[in-house]
Order: C-alpha cells, then structure tokens, then sequence
C-alpha cells in the first residue's frame, strides 16, 4: 500500500499489487459517518481543531519526534477545542433565549426610546 500526493492536496492511497493501483478506494460510509459529517460541518471551528489533533496523531509536520513535544502540542489544542466549543455553546445559548423572546413578544429592539421623560410632579410647598 502506498501514497501518492498531487500537487491539489489529494492522497491517493494505492495497492501497487492491484491490477489497477491508480484507482483509488472508494471508502465506505455508514450511516453514523454521514451524521457525523454533517454535524462537523456545522462547526468549522471544531473541524479545524479535530484536523489539527489528526495533524498530531499522524505527524504530519514531521516535528514531534519527542513525547513530551506531542504533549504540549495535543494540550494545546484540547486547551483551544475546549475555549473554542464552550463560546460556541455560549453563543447558541444566547441565540436560543433571544428567538424565545421574540417569540413570547418579551424583547424589545434596540430602537430610539419614543419617551420624553416622566412628567414632574407637584410642587412642594
């Protein structure tokens, strides 16, 4: 089995003992690879850390050939997964209380206030 790279940033993962080795495999997707797919696409911010995390795993910069630097590097990146989901989290959240609002007729737009003020009362004497 073998690697061939083109210069778009595609991997080819070949069998040069198969009668057709430039015929890529075609991978096989279950159901809960497609729903995870879909999930992930909604989260750029978290395909992005995933991918680095893979990057780790793999090794794909070539520059942690010590444990203690794949470490550091894996704690980072769980560091910055674990900022990036909970602001995410947040933020849905948020979004989530704003709609209901709107929906109960609760929240009011940020608008120009049409009150000139609170009439004064009698004089005192």
């Amino acid at each position: 089995m073998g690697v061939i790279k083109s210069d778009a940033g595609i991997e080819f993962h070949v069998n040069f003992c198969h009668p057709n080795p430039m015929k890529p495999a075609i991978p096989t997707l279950d159901e809960k690879d497609i729903v995870l797919l879909q999930r992930i696409k909604r989260h750029p911010l978290l395909r992005a850390r995933v991918e680095s995390l893979l990057g780790v795993v793999e090794d794909a910069e070539g520059d942690l050939e010590k444990a203690d630097a794949a470490e550091r590097r894996v704690i980072e990146e769980l560091r910055q997964m674990g900022n990036e989901v909970l602001t995410e989290w947040a933020q849905g959240g948020i979004d989530k209380c704003a709609a209901q609002a709107r929906e109960d007729g609760e929240a009011r737009s940020g608008g120009k206030k049409n009150s000139t003020g609170t009439r004064p009362s009698a004089k005192s004497r």
